[in-house]
């Protein structure tokens, strides 16, 4: 009997991965039967049907031969893939790289590697310790009783000595009140883990015994300078600062992890929605009651950005769920809306009290017309929309648990991609009915929620070879704004998939193909936009180009783009601006049909070619309609007056923003701008009211960020912290002398340094040693042949001003003045003098070895010699 195709690819993969437990895809089977790779992906499921083979939804998708070894092995994989980081939302997005560089920490062998977590305030750092303390807990390398130490290093900021004995503990006698030994956190970690957060708040001299602890594995007690101490650490340490700036390079170096965490609202879209929904779940089940969140208060929570990130949005929720429970008596429900939304009983979000249902992968009780492969396979036959929502909808709400049976159509989620096809009507002219809504929804919901493999998409591309190429550039177009308005991944199901739904609302191609490029973030889009609408009709496809795309850029973007829809229809390109012969010289090479390339697009030309290919004329008719129908008319109306005014204004009061004023007024470049001051609160009225007395506004300068509308507003942070080229750029163009900009900043830096120092110096006068130090940085500038950027300016005026009062009264630092120097630290030290001369003679002072280190470690970035 003659063994079939499937037959004898399987025990070709018999003979290759029958041993083999990493698996192997469609790809890897490619050499070993002489058939297509989308036939070897049919096989490839079909042997997973009968039972032979078994898939894992990997991307790409990966097979094993079904023996009870892989069982065994695939459970354990499966099983570390539910670990403690499992629970962490964004384990498998933003937070990817971060969790495999944290489980890389704890698995590393001979007591793993030290992490550190950076981010803002509230973005989770602590809690991440804890999942790693967990992690560890579950890999078995600590002792189940050894425990998770949390040190806030800000604690102590103010008491060095005081955080050393809390760390290594001390001994009797160490210090006045020291009448017994105690142990420290070091001994209450060992064997364990110590957090210490806030790491940056550490003393230079706290950071030189911890990595010295890091290096030895001993310590000693406060007070106990002979007897070591050993003990077995894992570190993990946080702070929310620059650790380039704020740590010892020597203690940075012994920190090889380092983990970033994002903010809350850089983070996607399906996140921010999960961690809102997280903490409202946690709230509902607290308090025994359904939550209903009205959707504008959702919008609110996910697209605003918090200060205080995860931390923040959690208090928030939480008072708002107080309030509401305080205000709601005895009501079966908790209703949650924002006093400052007038959403007019808009819709409204269900959170449930009850528990989550569990993740139980119930696929396989299936029946086969059931499952989703069959499902998809089916609809790209057929077409058939209304079978596909049917089947979808109950593999997802019944069977899969992603959608809620009661109301799978809603919810934040749901709203926004109802947004993406609104866009979508706009930007084609189509309208789309509520059975494409729905089928977007289903499947995007299944995109999101299962990993659909490269092979699979490939096998539904072939079988929807026959749908339209306006088909195929719709369902691009809706991708396109799916990962713009929900979340940015790769959707690999969703353009056959789409396609076959879109096929009859797109219609036939037509003879020609429209295409406006131009430049701008949404111009071509616009243009097309309106042509579609007024036609009714899918034709234009619109592409917006950054303003610096070359027209080199623009010829390799339309032959992608004519390569991927692989038509031989004729092909308009309307464009506004570019070299017509560099265009059709390239673009003809890839089209089997006729080419017209018109440059200078407008509103009025894209209507009238729409209009022109929809009634399927010709390309000679077309082309002969066009010439000189497209004249420029060019009339002069006396505008608006230029703007000729700046206003600060600040918070706090009047008082900085006459300051702020002197300093700016000196720098002006043109008589005739005027600098206005006023009282905050009066600013922000006038924009919220358009308010005539803005009118001229060419910059609004202010210590606190607002919304200023169309004009720029700059705030004094964005002055200290952005490059100069930008603000330059953005807001001082022709305001300013040519070098002017720099001086200034300057003054606004002193400015704001003289009133954050005051309240830390003792006796010194702010105004006067900001001055003198100042005189000294510009020393460095000028022997370094650089200028400080403005953050490393304000971290020395601080430094120094302190400094120089610190050793006034003999309580400078001298722990590293017989240290080893390297080459480049020694010629530091050996030059100071003459930087310091004129504050040496005046304060009666001399540095130490170890702060004129410590002025080194801040300056080291800028001013150390780059590698050749």
């Amino acid at each position: 009997m003659t063994m079939s195709a499937k037959d004898k690819l399987y025990q070709s993969i018999l003979t290759h991965y029958s041993g083999n437990h990493s698996g192997f895809t469609a790809l890897d089977c490619a050499n070993l039967v002489p058939i297509g790779r989308s036939v070897i992906s049919h096989y490839l499921n079909r042997l997973c049907d009968d039972g032979k083979l078994i898939k894992e939804n990997t991307r790409p998708v990966r097979f094993f031969v079904n023996t009870a070894q892989t069982r065994s092995v695939l459970a354990r994989v499966e099983k570390k893939a539910l670990d403690a980081f499992s629970r962490l939302i964004g384990v498998e997005g933003s937070l990817a790289q971060a969790v495999l560089m944290c489980r890389s920490a704890v698995d590393y062998p001979t007591g793993g590697l030290p992490v550190l977590l950076a981010g803002e305030s509230g973005v989770g750092k602590s809690h991440l310790a804890s999942v790693i303390y967990d992690y560890a807990l579950e890999r078995g390398v600590i002792a189940a009783d050894k425990p998770l130490i949390e040190l806030n290093c800000a604690d102590y900021a103010n008491n060095p000595e005081l955080l050393s004995g809390t760390l290594f503990g001390y001994i009797k006698g160490a210090f006045t009140g020291a009448d017994r030994e105690k142990r420290g956190a070091f001994d209450e970690a060992d064997g364990g883990f110590l957090f210490l957060d806030e790491v940056h708040r550490l003393s230079a001299e706290n950071q030189e015994k911890l990595f010295l602890f890091m290096d030895k594995g001993y310590f000693y007690r406060l007070g106990d300078n002979r007897t070591r101490r050993p003990a077995s650490i894992r570190f993990i340490f946080a702070t929310t600062e620059n650790i380039d700036t704020v740590l010892l390079n020597t203690f940075r170096r012994r920190i090889p992890v380092r983990v970033t965490l994002p903010n809350f609202i850089s983070r996607p879209l399906t996140e921010r929605v999960a961690q809102v929904e997280y903490f409202l779940h946690c709230e509902a089940r607290s308090l025994a009651r359904d939550i209903h969140l009205d959707a504008a208060l959702m919008h609110q929570l996910v697209m605003s950005p918090i200060r205080g990130n995860i931390g923040e949005l959690k208090n928030q929720i939480k008072v708002m769920c107080a309030s509401a429970w305080s205000d709601g008596d005895n009501a079966k429900f908790i209703t949650l809306s924002s006093p400052h939304l007038h959403s007019g009983g808009g819709e409204m979000l269900l959170i449930s009290h009850r528990d989550r249902a569990g993740d139980v992968d119930v696929s396989m009780l299936l029946p086969k017309a059931m499952r989703d492969d069959v499902i998809f396979k089916e609809f790209c036959h057929s077409g058939n929309t209304l079978l596909l929502n049917r089947k979808l909808e109950q593999l997802l709400t019944t069977i899969g648990g992603v959608l809620n049976p009661a109301s799978p159509y809603s919810g934040y989620v749901w709203q926004n991609t109802m947004h993406a096809i609104n866009e979508l009507e706009n930007l084609t002219g189509l309208t789309f009915s509520q059975d494409h809504r729905k089928a977007v929804w289903l499947c995007l919901n299944y995109a999101l929620h299962h990993a659909g493999g490269a092979a699979q998409a490939d096998e539904l591309r072939a079988i929807t070879d026959y749908v339209s190429s306006k088909a195929r550039l719709l369902a691009g177009e809706c991708v396109d704004l799916l990962r713009q308005h929900v979340v940015n991944e790769a959707f690999l199901l969703l353009p056959p998939l789409l396609g076959s739904a879109f096929n009859t609302l797109a219609g036939d191609d037509d003879l020609i193909q429209g295409v406006i490029v131009s430049h701008g973030r949404s111009t071509a889009s616009s243009l097309a936009g309106i042509a579609n609408q007024l036609t009714g009709g899918y034709i234009f496809k619109a592409f917006d180009m950054p303003n610096a795309t070359s027209t080199r850029e623009i010829i390799d973007m339309l032959i992608k783009h004519l390569d991927a829809i692989k038509q031989s229809a004729g092909l308009i390109i309307l464009v506004d601006m570019g070299s017509l012969k560099a265009i059709y010289e390239e673009i003809k090479l890839h089209l089997h049909g006729e080419l017209l390339v018109i440059n200078n697009v407008s509103t009025a030309m894209a209507l009238d070619i729409a209009s022109k290919i929809q009634s399927r004329l010709a390309m000679k008719d077309i082309i002969d309609s066009v010439k000189g129908a497209y004249e420029v008319e060019t009339r002069y109306y006396a505008g608006v007056l230029p703007g000729n005014k700046i206003i600060i204004t600040c918070i706090s009061g009047e008082g900085i923003s006459h300051k702020l004023k002197d300093i700016v007024q000196r720098y002006l470049a043109c008589d005739q701008i005027d600098i206005v001051t006023m009282e905050y609160d009066d600013v922000k009225w006038k924009i919220a009211r358009s308010d005539p007395a803005l009118n001229g506004t060419r910059l609004i300068i202010t210590t606190t960020d607002l919304d200023a509308g169309y004009i720029p507003l700059l705030s004094v942070e964005q002055l200290i912290k952005e490059k100069t080229a930008v603000l330059r750029r953005d807001y001082f163009t022709d305001l300013l002398t040519s070098d002017g900009l720099e001086t200034m900043i300057d003054e606004v830096v002193k400015l704001f340094t003289v009133e954050g120092v005051a309240g830390r110096l003792n006796f010194l006068n702010p105004v006067v040693i900001i001055d003198e130090v100042d005189a000294v940085i510009k020393q460095y500038e000028s022997f370094y042949k650089i200028h400080f950027e403005s953050y490393l300016r304000i971290n020395l005026f601080m430094h120094l001003a302190l400094m120089i009062e610190r050793v006034m009264v003999n309580a400078g630092m001298h722990n590293r003045d017989d240290a080893q120097l390297t080459a480049d630290q020694h010629a530091f030290v050996a030059g100071h003098d003459t930087f310091f001369l004129a504050l040496n003679r005046k304060y009666h002072i001399a540095l130490p070895v170890t702060e004129v280190l410590m002025i080194y470690e801040i300056m080291e970035p800028w001013i150390a010699p780059q590698p050749a």
